[in-house]
């Protein structure tokens, strides 16, 4: 009863949004007209930490080619460190609680206020709480991805843009993010700009004295064993194998993740790597970044940990068995995916691959601030 009045008070809101917000489609060169008088562009920036490492490629583009534009990133409050990293950025944040709708009705507020020229909404960007803000923005030139086959109706706020350019199902996340760029007329190369989270050199070298206290000169390797959906989890019993293979090495062992992942990190280190070090939970995102990048290289679930190991330049050997890594895999050099969706990888085959990135020339050296 509650989950059917709720979604038809969601129909009813993205009906009147779709009456009272609407936008009129626009032609490839009245899209490009209207982005070449722009000077003032809002960018949503994606829902979690994967989703906002990928979208770091569109900030550092627009930075790039123009340099004169005023850019506000709104992303939510769990992830605004990403985008805030950035020189000449404004980053507005919000909440999603119940309880914070009235931050978020502020937002609304601000954005309204704000008059951009331009908004652009990267994926995922399907929410009514995304539609709001996109109709809040009232810009004149207003671009999205089509929502995914499966989307609710209520969420489908296509009427709200004014082009909404199609999914394609084997096109990495961060070009089709950068697509929106392209179909503006910015000419930018693939591959030209891959995600990238910029370290502080001074929580860079503050983490590197805390692995030397607990490791000495050992070199460490991070292990990341959540995800934000239980199904792209890899076993305890694989990483356990992981961890013992570098004990055996000379490796230190850090357990990273989340708050929610500190309990389930600190019973896998009782268990199986009593002398692994725990900082899940216990480090905000900077922090996070920083300690990843001082580690020799990473192995990650599908999760937005593995995007950030990869966005500070962290070898990263990444575990996929339940969504596919062509799409939403870590888009760096230095990073090899094992296993696909419907086929987890073995435990020989991730430690060959671990093996390969800790042969490679080491990264951690280079700790700086962008």
């Amino acid at each position: 009863m509650v989950k059917g009045l709720a979604r038809w008070a969601k129909w009813q809101l993205r009906q009147w949004l779709c009456r009272h917000a609407a936008a009129e489609r626009l032609s490839p060169e009245q899209l490009q007209q209207r982005w070449r008088s722009a000077r003032h562009c809002l960018l949503l920036c994606g829902a979690g930490i994967g989703d906002a490492v990928m979208a770091t490629p569109v900030i550092a583009a627009l930075r790039k080619r123009r340099p004169q534009l005023r850019l506000t990133v709104i992303a939510r409050r769990g992830v605004a460190e990403i985008p805030r990293a950035f020189a000449g950025v404004e980053v507005l944040s919000y909440g999603e609680r119940w309880h914070e709708w009235l931050g978020f009705a502020q937002l609304l507020r601000r954005c309204w206020s704000l008059r951009a020229d331009a908004f652009l909404a990267l994926q995922p960007a399907n929410t009514l709480r995304h539609g709001l803000i996109a109709a809040a923005s009232r810009a004149p030139l207003r671009l999205k991805h089509a929502a995914p086959p499966g989307t609710e109706s209520h969420r489908d706020l296509s009427c709200l843009y004014h082009d909404v350019l199609p999914l394609q199902p084997e096109r990495h996340r961060v070009e089709e993010n950068l697509d929106l760029l392209r179909i503006l007329g910015e000419a930018i190369p693939e591959g030209a700009f891959p995600p990238h989270y910029p370290v502080s050199a001074q929580l860079c070298a503050a983490l590197r004295r805390e692995l030397q206290r607990h490791f000495g000169e050992r070199p460490c390797v991070a292990l990341h064993l959540g995800s934000g959906r239980p199904e792209k989890c890899w076993t305890m019993e694989g990483f356990a194998a992981v961890a013992q293979w570098l004990e055996q090495r000379g490796y230190g062992v850090v357990l990273v993740g989340g708050p929610t992942e500190r309990r389930d990190a600190e019973r896998f280190a009782a268990a199986y790597a009593p002398s692994a070090r725990v900082y899940a939970g216990r480090l905000d995102l900077s922090h996070t970044a920083a300690l990843l990048h001082c580690c020799r290289a990473a192995v990650t679930n599908d999760s937005g940990i593995m995007h950030l190991a990869a966005a500070v330049g962290t070898p990263v050997v990444a575990i996929f068995q339940a969504s596919d890594p062509c799409k939403i895999g870590p888009y760096a050099a230095n990073a090899l995916v094992v296993g696909t969706a419907g086929a987890p990888p073995s435990v020989e085959m991730v430690l060959q691959a671990l093996a390969r990135q800790l042969t490679g020339p080491s990264h951690s050296d280079r700790c700086s601030d962008e």
